[in-house]
């Protein structure tokens, strides 16, 4: 406090703390001081996660108007890649990540055996659904949809996409126009687009390998959701599904694309990514790591993240309190969860990645980069 005025920063302080006391009492207060106290003899804090800049941006202003003293570093990288480098400087014994954010659930389930996430109790527990602490020390950031995105100056209004059974039968009736001109990410060659498609097929919804095999002669694969967005804006695609809503939301607000694209959610089968996060066994900074968990997972730190494009989930969260979408709005769309293909934290997404991959690739004639 200056000259008998707080400061934005210790409002932002409080703030903090009167919330952790909100939420468990005095125990969750002491909790909130005693990692206030440790992060200001930390180095700063540094995070892998496979976000870009702009999905960043608001969070970290609202993180460093609440903690101005932490420096905070982000890296963007793949969904498994961010694992991978964690346990090769860790191996090494070098600094690495304080915190990890991915939507790779097999990469989580991995890093869950080899319990490398922090054990940690957020005092924003009480105000989680069970389903988004789904492993060990393990959070969800967000709950972010697939979408079907389509050129519109390219689409006469009766060929507007609405799910993928309908797209199906689409292309099969306007086998010329649609060949090779639908795209999705490629399965094999990265985690998310594996789990996305693993979890869709499985679940059947909207259909299995049988929908697959149909599709297929319309479909080129990408490795990227942006590469999809672009190509669907040129008109090189017509239509792209399972493309992810991190990417695209923000980006329709940018050089003027929504006169030429739209997107829809998938009636048949919505996939919804819970994006996961946790604070590192080796983290350096493990408080400064513990106050940026806990910022993410308030209210407050959910409408940041959805400014930046992720889909918050928490209940006290509407859509009149954020750009896009919401968890519930989605479901509120789609006519209810039946609708949605939950992509979780199954076991078998590891044990059967082989065989998975080799039937993708059969369908699709791709190869593993």
């Amino acid at each position: 406090m200056t000259d008998g005025k707080m400061t934005p920063a210790r409002r932002g302080v409080l703030a903090g703390l009167a919330a952790m006391a909100g939420l468990t009492g005095g125990r969750g207060l002491a909790q909130g001081q005693d990692l206030i106290a440790a992060s200001r003899r930390e180095t700063g804090l540094r995070v892998y996660s496979n976000m870009a800049e702009y999905n960043w941006r608001e969070i970290l202003e609202g993180f460093k108007r609440r903690y101005p003293w932490i420096r905070v570093e982000t890296l963007d990288m793949g969904p498994t890649e961010a694992f991978e480098r964690y346990y090769a400087e860790t191996s090494a014994r070098r600094a690495s990540a304080d915190i990890i954010v991915s939507s790779a659930p097999d990469a989580w389930l991995r890093f869950a055996q080899r319990r490398a996430a922090a054990s940690y109790r957020s005092p924003e527990q009480s105000r989680l659904p069970a389903w988004s602490l789904p492993l060990p020390g393990v959070y969800t950031l967000s709950a972010d949809p697939m979408l079907m995105v389509y050129n519109k100056a390219l689409l006469d209004p009766h060929q507007v996409p609405t799910g993928l059974n309908q797209l199906t039968t689409l292309a099969a009736a306007n086998p010329r126009k649609f060949a090779h001109r639908i795209t999705t990410y490629d399965a094999s060659a990265h985690a998310l687009a594996y789990a996305v498609h693993w979890s869709a097929i499985d679940q059947k919804k909207p259909g299995g390998w049988d929908l697959m095999q149909r599709l297929a002669p319309y479909v080129r694969v990408e490795t990227g959701g942006a590469a999809m967005l672009d190509k669907v804006t040129a008109g090189e695609y017509l239509v792209g599904y399972h493309v992810s809503a991190v990417t695209v939301l923000p980006q329709m607000l940018t050089k003027g694309r929504a006169k030429i694209v739209a997107w829809t959610l998938c009636a048949d089968g919505t996939p919804v990514v819970p994006r996961g996060m946790a604070v590192t066994a080796a983290a350096r900074n493990p408080a400064s790591a513990r106050l940026m968990l806990d910022y993410l997972l308030s209210r407050d730190g959910q409408i940041a993240a959805a400014k930046g494009g992720l889909t918050p989930y928490r209940s006290d969260v509407s859509e009149r309190d954020v750009p896009f979408l919401t968890h519930d709005g989605v479901i509120r769309r789609l006519g209810g969860e039946s609708k949605v293909v939950m992509v979780g934290y199954d076991h078998r997404m590891v044990s059967q990645y082989d065989a998975f991959v080799a039937r993708w690739n059969g369908l699709f004639h791709r190869r593993r980069r």
